[in-house]
């Protein structure tokens, strides 16, 4: 391992029945830990209300003396929390802003799940707390110190996954990928059109934006962890874009009424 780095430990709450994970940290190896329903995210997960790439967490530059602490992104639509260490209250994380999160931290997302039209739905969270700990230049923690269900990215695979990417099963074409990211963005910058009022340019990418998505559908294998989040992306943003439709006519109608 190349110079200094940290040891990043993440015990999920019980609600996500998920295993620990542990990540190795260092400068030139491995800067950052990425999570979202992307799957080549670190920590995929596919819960509604999780955009593609949703936060990174990654290394200070340079990693500073004192309590161990990595820098924590928000890249979502729907946001995350942070609570910090002796806090009762998460804070949400300012978007594209980045934060020093100490050992100990506990980060939750998404902060919202937007809801459809004429539908109240709950809130799922996900959260996990954090452990870091420092990491001897040249050192690597020995494996037998990984408790069951912990793993280390990159070097401890699941066979089934394995056996899959080996036969080519389950595998989502780059391509799909690709378009399922556009999707996202031009949704994304659909819902930041409508904010500031511009319905013609939000109508647009929404109309865009879902075609993407559609297009990416059939490609998905039953199973597929992506298949639910994408038509729960196509539902809600088809009535968002109905909705901007109407807002568009009531506008154009209030004009022709004016003297």
């Amino acid at each position: 391992m190349a110079g200094p780095g940290l040891l990043v430990s993440l015990t999920f709450d019980a609600a996500s029945k998920r295993p620990p994970m542990q990540f190795e940290l260092a400068p030139g190896v491995k800067e950052s830990i990425s999570i979202g329903r992307a799957p080549k995210s670190d920590v995929v997960c596919t819960l509604s209300g999780i955009s593609w790439n949703h936060l990174e967490m990654k290394l200070p530059n340079p990693i500073p003396g004192g309590p161990f602490h990595v820098v924590v992104r928000d890249l979502s639509m729907n946001g995350s929390g942070v609570r910090l260490p002796g806090e009762e209250q998460s804070l949400k994380l300012t978007k594209d802003t980045d934060m020093d999160v100490a050992s100990g931290a506990t980060v939750s997302f998404p902060m919202r799940k937007p809801k459809a039209k004429g539908e109240e739905r709950e809130v799922i969270q996900q959260s996990f707390a954090m452990t870091i700990e420092s990491l001897a230049d040249g050192k690597r923690l020995p494996k037998q110190n990984l408790t069951e269900g912990q793993k280390r990215p990159l070097q401890q695979v699941d066979e089934a996954s394995a056996k899959r990417r080996a036969t080519g099963q389950g595998q989502v074409p780059e391509s799909c990928t690709q378009r399922l990211a556009k999707g996202e963005a031009l949704v994304k910058s659909a819902r930041q059109a409508e904010s500031r009022g511009r319905l013609v340019d939000a109508f647009h990418a929404y109309s865009k934006g879902i075609q993407h998505i559609i297009r990416v559908l059939p490609s998905l294998e039953k199973d597929s962890p992506l298949l639910l989040p994408a038509k729960n992306m196509v539902k809600d943003n088809l009535e968002r874009a109905a909705m901007v439709k109407q807002r568009q006519s009531r506008l154009k109608l209030a004009e022709v009424e004016l003297p």
